[in-house]
C-alpha cells in the first residue's frame, strides 16, 4: 500500500504545471466575487455571531475543518482566504479527473480548459459567493474524485478509500452524491468503448454502487440528524425522481442564455460523435452507448437530491450539472480528431469566465444598493419619536428592495442574475437579518410572521418605501 501511495505522489507532481494553470484560471474568474465582499445569506450570521450550524445538515466533517482553518470556535470573517482555498481544492479535483481519462496521452493546454467548467459552470457561483461554506462544498467535489485514483490498482484500496472518501462528501456537501457515480458511468463507459470486456466494466460498476450505497446507508442511519428531510416512499420514487428532473432542467433552460444552450447542445453531439469515432466496438453500438450515458449522466447528476422529499433548487445544489458537462469535455478533448470540435466546449468556457465576472461585479452593485436603501430606511425611523423610546418594538418587513437597477438591466442578457443574486433585505428571516443585526437598531424585535404588525396606521411614505405603525408595533413595506 505504501508503495501504491508513493507512486502516486510522484505522479502527483508531475502535474504541477498544469495545476497552477487551472487554479490560474478560477483565480481569474473569481477574482470580482472576491472583491465585492458580499455577504451570501448565512454568511451574513456567521459573520455577525460566529455560529457554526452546519450539524443542522449533518455536515460533521464541515464542523470539525471550520474550527481548525479559523483557528477557534468563534467564526470569523477571514475571506478570501476559504474562497482560495475552494479555487486550490477545485484545481485538484479537476487535474485527478483529467488523469483519470487521459490514458498514454500529454495534458494539454485544451484538456486543462475542459476541467475548468467544473468550477467555471455558473452553478458552481453558488458555491463560491459563501465565504464561510466554499472549501467544504469544493472539498466534497474533491474526495468524491480521489477513489478513482485507486480502482485499477487494488480493490480492496478502492472499496476502503471510497466509503470513507463518501462518507466525507456526505459530511462536508450532499449535493456531491452525483459526483461519483457519473465518474463510475464514464470511466465504465471508457473501458467498455475501448474494448475491455462488459463483464469487467460491469464489476467495477457493481463494486462502486456497493461502496455508494453503504456509505450514504451509513451517513443516513448512523450520522445523519433529524431535519425533516427523508427519502420518499418506495411507491413514490420514480414520478418524484422524474418530476424533479424535470423542473431542474427547466430551471437550466430559463438560466441559460440561448448562446450557452446551443453550445451544450453541440457539446452533447460531439460528445456521441467521439465515442463512435474513438470506439473499437462496433460503430452501432458505440452509439447506443453514448446516447445511454448521456442521458444517464444527465439523470445520476443530481444525485441524492432526485431522490428526498427536500426541494433543493439553489443553484449550489445543481453544480452536478457542471460534472457532468466538463466530463463530456474532457472526453471531446482527449478523443476528438480536430481542434476545431474541441473550440466548442472552449468558447462554452469563455462564455462561463465572462460570466462569473459579471457575476461578482454583480454582486458589487447589489451590496451599494442594498446599503444605500437600508441608509434611507433607518433615517426614516430614526426620526420617528417612538423609535426612540426604551420600549421594545416589534418590526416586520414585507416585500424587498429587489435587484440593483443595474442587474435588472443585466438580466436581459443573462436571466440568472436577477433571479439568483440574494437582494439583502426584504421579507422573511434572512432578509431581515442584516437590517436587524447590523444597523444596530435599539429596542426593536424581527418578526416573520405575516399574522403579526397588520392593521396598522400610515406613518410615512417615500418613493421606496412605506412606514406603518401605532407606536408599538411596525411594518416596513418595500417598494
Amino acid at each position: 500500500m505504501n508503495n501504491i501511495l508513493y507512486e502516486y505522489k510522484i505522479k502527483c507532481c508531475a502535474y504541477k504545471k498544469q495545476f497552477f494553470i487551472l487554479l490560474s484560471i478560477y483565480l481569474l474568474a473569481f477574482c470580482s466575487i472576491f472583491r465585492a465582499n458580499f455577504g451570501y445569506v448565512d454568511d451574513l450570521g456567521r459573520t455577525y455571531a460566529g455560529y457554526h450550524g452546519w450539524l443542522d445538515w449533518s455536515r460533521w466533517s464541515t464542523e470539525i475543518l471550520a474550527t481548525l482553518i479559523h483557528a477557534q470556535w468563534h467564526l470569523t470573517d477571514i475571506s478570501p482566504l476559504p474562497q482560495i482555498l475552494s479555487c486550490i481544492i477545485m484545481a485538484a479535483g479537476g487535474i485527478i479527473l483529467l488523469a483519470l481519462f487521459k490514458k498514454e496521452r500529454q495534458i494539454t493546454f485544451l484538456n486543462i480548459i475542459a476541467a475548468a467548467l467544473t468550477g467555471l459552470a455558473p452553478y458552481f457561483l453558488g458555491i463560491i459567493s459563501y465565504k464561510f461554506d466554499s472549501p467544504y462544498m469544493a472539498l466534497s467535489f474533491l474526495v468524491s474524485v480521489i477513489p478513482f485514483l485507486f480502482y485499477k490498482n487494488s480493490r480492496k484500496l478502492y472499496t476502503l478509500v471510497s466509503i470513507i472518501c463518501l462518507l466525507v462528501m456526505c459530511t462536508t456537501y450532499q449535493a456531491s452524491s452525483g459526483v461519483y457515480p457519473l465518474i463510475v458511468l464514464f470511466l465504465a463507459m471508457e473501458q467498455v468503448n475501448s474494448g475491455e470486456s462488459v463483464k469487467k466494466s460491469l464489476e467495477f460498476i457493481g463494486l462502486s454502487v456497493s461502496c455508494y450505497l453503504v456509505s450514504l446507508g451509513t451517513y443516513w442511519f448512523l450520522l445523519m440528524r433529524p431535519n425533516g428531510t427523508n427519502v420518499v416512499p418506495l411507491a413514490q420514487i420514480i414520478p418524484h425522481a422524474v418530476s424533479k428532473y424535470i423542473t431542474y432542467y427547466q430551471m437550466i433552460y430559463h438560466d441559460f442564455t440561448i448562446l450557452w444552450i446551443i453550445l451544450i447542445v453541440l457539446s452533447i453531439i460531439l460528445f456521441v460523435y467521439s465515442v463512435c469515432q474513438a470506439t473499437s466496438i462496433r460503430k452501432i453500438s458505440a452509439l447506443f452507448l453514448g446516447l445511454f450515458v448521456m442521458f444517464t449522466g444527465s439523470f445520476l447528476c443530481f444525485g441524492a437530491y432526485l431522490f428526498i422529499n427536500e426541494d433543493a433548487y439553489d443553484i449550489r445544489c445543481m453544480y452536478g450539472f457542471n460534472v457532468f458537462l466538463t466530463l463530456m469535455a474532457i472526453y471531446i478533448s482527449y478523443h476528438a480528431k480536430y481542434r476545431i470540435s474541441k473550440s466548442i466546449y472552449v468558447i462554452l468556457a469563455w462564455c462561463f469566465l465572462v460570466f462569473s465576472l459579471t457575476y461578482g461585479n454583480a454582486l458589487s452593485q447589489q451590496k451599494e444598493y442594498l446599503n444605500y436603501r437600508t441608509t434611507l430606511l433607518a433615517n426614516d425611523l430614526n426620526n420617528l419619536v417612538f423609535m426612540n423610546t426604551d420600549e421594545i418594538k416589534k418590526v416586520r418587513i414585507k416585500g424587498g428592495i429587489g435587484s440593483s437597477p443595474v442587474i435588472e438591466n443585466m438580466a436581459s442578457a443573462y436571466p440568472f442574475l436577477e433571479d439568483e443574486i440574494f437582494s439583502g433585505l426584504g421579507n422573511g428571516f434572512w432578509g431581515g437579518y442584516y437590517f436587524n443585526h447590523y444597523l444596530k437598531i435599539p429596542n426593536i424585535e424581527l418578526v416573520t410572521n405575516e399574522n403579526e404588525c397588520n392593521d396598522l396606521p400610515l406613518i410615512k411614505e417615500t418613493m421606496y418605501h412605506v412606514i406603518r405603525s401605532d407606536g408599538h408595533n411596525v411594518l416596513i413595506e418595500l417598494k
